[in-house]
């Protein structure tokens, strides 16, 4: 009886030593679970914008940092980003140059002319001179391929403007419909009335100012 009970004994024991160790070898598995974790992919900082003049046209548009304007065809110019990730093609109304008008571009869309339109993504018309068309096409040499198309026409001051361009991302075609549709007059383009400039373009200084005291003869002392 004595051997019997011993035995026992000695198999509780064990049974007893298997159950308290399980749990330490649960503990030793989590670090390597967590090892597992996968860090989220950091996010691309927005690109600083910058105020550029297209002097030659009198505009300036806002763009991406360190873009800068090259000549194009005409009196065009071509804006291209370092990258060029954002590039932009502007030109202004004049005796050189041919503006379609915005029937004849949605006509030329509808038609598939550069290429079969897949969504209208933005059609706004104010006027003749000034309307925004912004949608996605198959590419005209690689079908199947999706491409974002941005064509504006607006009128700055007196002179009226077209800024497009074809791009294969959105976010390319975003950053070209951004810049197209800030566009202003370029600074010091217009003189305002009675400024330094203004009086400088008119070949006349302001009564006091130290530029007329100069051109006026001083009067005789008697």
């Amino acid at each position: 009886m004595n051997l019997k009970l011993t035995v026992a004994f000695v198999s509780l024991a064990c049974v007893a030593c298997g159950k308290t160790e399980a749990p330490a070898e649960k503990k030793a598995a989590a670090p390597a679970s967590a090892e597992k974790k996968v860090e989220a992919p950091a996010t691309k900082a927005p690109a600083t914008k910058a105020w550029l003049a297209a002097d030659k046209l009198g505009v300036q548009l806002e763009v991406p940092a360190g873009a800068k304007f090259e000549p194009g065809a005409g009196t065009s110019l071509m804006l291209m980003t370092q990258d060029g990730s954002c590039t932009v093609m502007l030109s202004k109304k004049d005796d050189m140059s041919y503006f379609q008008s915005y029937d004849a571009t949605i006509a030329e869309i509808e038609k598939g002319t550069m290429g079969k339109k897949k969504e209208m993504l933005k059609n706004e018309k104010v006027d003749e001179s000034n309307w925004t068309i912004y949608y996605t096409k198959e590419s005209m040499f690689e079908p199947g391929k999706s491409q974002y198309a941005v064509d504006v026409r607006k009128k700055v001051g007196a002179d009226e403007y077209s800024c497009s361009r074809v791009n294969d991302s959105e976010a390319d075609a975003k950053c070209v419909l951004e810049a197209c549709l800030s566009m202003k007059p370029a600074e010091g383009a217009a003189a305002a009335p009675g400024s330094a400039a203004g009086s400088a373009a008119a070949g006349s200084a302001a009564p006091g100012s130290a530029a007329g005291s100069a051109a006026a003869p001083a009067p005789a002392t008697k």
